[in-house]
């Protein structure tokens, strides 16, 4: 009994210990996957010296003298992320420059160490939504560890937000909370749901256009009981008899008919079609249209050429009948001629644009040798120019954190400017200037 006793009693604690083991190597192995080892660094040195750390631990870095860390500040720090360290610990001279952070936009050839020698220089690119500041230079370039002024990407002008959901449909566009204008978005139905109507929506001035709807598709039974989508007679119900208009396609072979069967690809309904169903496109003297990529654009953004003032609709839309709406024209500038507007001291003929006004220099200064300047404006192509009267002028030098790309003239009073900076989430800040006898008085950008 004693044998038989011994035998039945050890064999479960041999096992026992056996999962012991096997568990323990388990999460031997398992923490050592979750683990990270020590990283390699030239010319540094980190706050610690371990040979392996566990997931989620933040290891510092710094580097030798007339060095630097691939980093913003004096230290740098990665991170234990799924057995692999957030970034490689680097160390470059201290006047090279890692890569730059510009809200909105994005480095056109990015370095893929991610950091850039001194003198090397990047362009920049605006997000979708985003357009350069006027201005601005779109390259920077990297002088002794620093980047030349970057350029600034402000909001464009009628943008439109998120597009809205439709009922048993998917986006099928990558995410974005801003969208330009003349952008478009597709629609997706689920399974056993029908498009009504276009499967996109176009963003027109800041609103999108009407959304499709998804119906549900009718079974086999019920298409052959309406005669698939046609107007029956009674007669017809039942039979699959032919129902009025049945296939009949026009001369023109339009699908938008209400006699014309669905197809794969459902035509935009209401009063708009997309702008290839009208033919040619208008042309607008002294200015062009915006091409939208892709397919179903339905409308076309007119643009004028440098100077000239656009006057109507920016849109033009193909109608039903496939007529275009109303166009824009391109009024043309006021002409300010050096040699016939001499009381200004202008540096070669300038323009300003019809309906606006610009202040230039005078030639004739006060007793006090103090700028004077007149506001010059252009209407129906006529021009009108102010007497001169005291006025301070802004210079880029002097004024830098404005973001002037030349000198500035203003007249007496307070004036709004945008700066060139932005704030943490990268829109433009404005300050206020003043200029009080001659002389501008500005705040700080806020």
């Amino acid at each position: 009994m004693g044998y038989l006793f011994s035998r039945e009693m050890g064999e479960p604690k041999g096992l026992v210990f056996a999962l012991l083991i096997w568990c323990l190597l388990t999460v031997h192995a398992l923490g050592s996957q979750q683990s990270c080892q020590k990283p390699q660094l030239d010319k540094g040195y980190f706050d610690s010296d371990e040979g392996t750390y566990p997931l989620g631990t933040e290891l510092y870095y710094a580097c030798d003298k007339g060095l630097k860390p691939v980093a913003e500040g004096w230290w740098a720090i990665v991170k234990c992320e799924n057995s692999k360290w957030s970034h490689t610990p680097l160390c470059i001279e201290e006047n090279d420059c890692i890569a730059p952070d510009n809200p909105n936009a994005k480095v056109i050839k990015p370095n893929v160490n991610g950091w850039h020698p001194n003198g090397d220089t990047v362009r920049f690119e605006c997000d979708a939504a985003y357009k350069m500041k006027s201005g601005d230079r779109v390259s920077s370039k990297c002088e002794n560890g620093i980047w030349t002024k970057l350029p600034l990407c402000v909001e464009k002008a009628n943008l439109c937000e998120a597009p809205p959901p439709v009922t048993n449909a998917v986006i099928t566009h990558e995410y974005q909370d801003k969208f330009p204008d003349g952008s478009i978005v597709h629609y997706k139905c689920q399974n056993s749901y029908t498009l009504a109507g276009t499967d996109s929506i176009v963003c027109l001035s800041g609103k999108w256009t009407p959304s499709p709807t998804c119906i549900k598709t009718p079974s086999p039974t019920e298409r052959a009981s309406t005669g698939e989508g046609g107007h029956s007679t009674s007669g017809d119900r039942g039979n699959g008899g032919t129902s009025r208009g049945g296939d009949h396609i026009d001369s023109i072979g339009d699908e938008s008919s209400p006699n014309v069967r669905p197809t794969a690809r459902p035509q935009p309904s209401g009063k708009i079609l997309p702008v290839d169903r009208c033919g040619a496109k208008p042309t607008v003297d002294n200015g062009d249209f915006i091409t939208v990529p892709g397919s179903n654009q339905m409308a076309l953004t007119y643009k004028c050429i440098n100077y000239y003032k656009l006057v109507g609709p920016e849109k033009v839309m193909c109608r039903s009948d496939r007529t275009w709406s109303e166009l824009p024209t391109c009024k043309a500038p006021c002409t300010i001629e050096k040699k016939t507007f001499d009381q200004l001291d202008l540096p070669k003929d300038m323009f300003v644009k019809e309906g606006e006004s610009q202040t230039f220099l005078c030639k004739e200064q006060d007793y006090y040798r103090r700028p004077l300047v007149a506001d010059v404006r252009c209407q129906n192509g006529h021009v009108t120019i102010d007497r001169c009267t005291l006025g301070c002028k802004l210079e880029p030098r002097n004024h830098h954190w404005l973001g002037l790309a030349q000198d500035v003239f203003i007249k007496e009073g307070t004036h709004r400017l945008t700066c060139g900076q932005t704030d943490s989430y990268g829109r433009p800040l404005v300050a206020d200037v003043r200029c009080e006898n001659g002389y501008p008085r500005s705040t700080n950008c806020s």
